[in-house]
């Protein structure tokens, strides 16, 4: 009888770790958060705030055009310094942090969308303005 309701807690955790998450009304940025929450929430914080990584709560004051920010994905910190600049984004802050390239572990499409994600999500753009403005 024990074994049983420990089986039954078990699938009953799992179905609650399997469970969606709520669309975030579209298919993109759902794809784009699953991403997020797959490679970057390690270091940006599950919601955004920072952990090894700055916080995306300026994301977009950091990059106001999106291609630029997917550009910083693509590349990552040390192709940007030494292909861009040794400031990022649209500040004037020097790159003091490792940001990994996503070139080879990301498609185009999944860096559009999970940039998009992050400015709706961390920088409060609508989902208009995060989907067109990242080319989505």
């Amino acid at each position: 009888m024990r074994n049983l309701i420990v089986v039954g807690a078990l699938m009953a955790l799992a179905a609650c770790a399997q469970a969606p998450l709520p669309s975030l009304g579209d298919p993109e940025l759902d794809a784009g958060r699953q991403t997020f929450n797959r490679l970057c929430a390690t270091c940006h914080g599950p919601n955004g705030q920072g952990a090894r990584a700055p916080t995306l709560e300026n994301v977009l004051a950091t990059f106001s055009d999106c291609t630029d920010q997917q550009q910083w994905i693509l590349l990552g910190s040390k192709r940007w310094e030494e292909e861009v600049g040794p400031t990022y984004g649209d500040t004037d802050k020097d790159i003091i942090a490792v940001m990994p390239s996503f070139e080879t572990v990301l498609s185009e499409m999944e860096i559009a969308q999970v940039a998009a994600f992050q400015r709706l999500q961390f920088g409060g753009a609508t989902i208009e303005e995060s989907l067109s403005g990242c080319g989505l």
